[in-house]
């Protein structure tokens, strides 16, 4: 059986599809938990009114503690051998538990990944492929996959873009022994980091994974993300998630590799911090500053020291050449345009 878990909060605009997506899958052997995050919208109404419907879906309520508490309540409750995890906002196609099962049986996997689209409303979507063709990681190769969930190297830098896009937790097929004894940290203390740093603890575990070429999933952008608003904790919180992956990579003694890819997400991570930082009620003089005190980090400077600025296309090369020389002018207007 497969549990289903899916944090509610405010959802009630696309709960439904989500519903609908999950309880018409063509594989009928599973079941969906709904993790009601002290929603103060309709989101309870519908939930109720599903639960008349079909018995494969359960609801817990709670008061709200956020996306990681929501999640790691759901995984004590799951029954299934195989775990999903679908945002409430987003939809899968019916026949994703099927293919996921199918691959998981026949290539005796632990994890069981594949390609979504961004549903950016209006009918535009943007594709992610996540590599060129199916692939089986095995033994052999696990850890690269493990690595380039935590950051790109090399001349997987052409495109800084993909950094979150392995990172995940929806748009995978887990086996329940691999994740049980992880838990989703809160996002008060890490900021928007708790798919990767999940991720990362859980693939310690994993000896064989399985990428499947095909869009499955579709992660509808929204106005609740991060990125729609001012963190003011956002610099403090990834400092945080950096040094709580450095201690997994310490731990579990893995290659040198993995601390490149750590430093490439720290510097790739100045594009969120400083969008993040143009979206802030200061005017422009005090927004510049705090780009200025953010890349002149310590952290921060020994990361861009491990990095080759020639893998980066013309206009990445310009930031990052801006950021590597402390140019906090050239990087605010830079992050203004990327912010509109």
């Amino acid at each position: 059986m497969i549990s289903i878990i899916v944090p509610v909060y405010n959802a009630e605009c696309c709960l439904s599809a989500c519903l609908d997506s999950l309880l018409g899958q063509t594989y009928c052997n599973i079941e969906v938990i709904c993790v009601n995050d002290g929603s103060p919208d309709k989101s309870n109404s519908i939930l109720s009114d599903y639960l008349k419907r079909d018995q494969r879906l359960k609801v817990i309520t709670q008061d709200n503690r956020g996306i990681a508490s929501a999640r790691n309540r759901a995984i004590k409750e799951a029954q299934g051998e195989w775990i999903m995890f679908v945002d409430s906002d987003d939809w899968i196609e019916l026949t994703t538990c099927e293919r996921a099962m199918n691959l998981a049986k026949d290539s005796k996997v632990d994890v069981v990944l594949w390609a979504y689209t961004r549903e950016l409303g209006n009918g535009r979507n943007a594709p992610r492929f996540l590599m060129q063709r199916d692939k089986l990681f095995d033994e052999k190769n696990i850890q690269l996959l493990h690595r380039q969930i935590i950051g790109p190297i090399g001349d997987e830098l052409r495109d800084p873009t993909l950094l979150h896009s392995l990172g995940t937790v929806w748009g995978k097929l887990y086996s329940r022994d691999v994740i049980l004894e992880s838990r989703f940290v809160d996002t008060k203390i890490i900021g928007s980091g708790e798919d990767v740093l999940f991720n990362i603890e859980v693939f310690t575990r994993v000896k064989r994974a399985y990428y499947i070429n095909e869009i499955m999933y579709h992660h509808r952008k929204s106005k609740k993300s991060f990125t729609g608003g001012h963190n003011k904790n956002l610099n403090e919180c990834w400092i945080n998630l950096y040094s709580m992956i450095s201690d997994i990579i310490i731990a579990y003694n893995l290659p040198p590799d993995f601390n490149k890819a750590l430093n490439s997400r720290i510097v790739l991570g100045l594009i969120g911090q400083g969008i993040n930082e143009c979206r802030s009620p200061r005017n422009i003089r005090g927004k510049i500053s705090i780009i200025k005190q953010i890349i002149v980090q310590k952290q921060y400077r020994l990361a861009m020291q491990d990095i080759s600025l020639k893998y980066f296309p013309p206009h990445w090369y310009l930031f990052f050449w801006a950021a590597k020389n402390g140019k906090a002018n050239i990087l605010y207007v830079l992050l203004s345009i990327m912010s509109r």
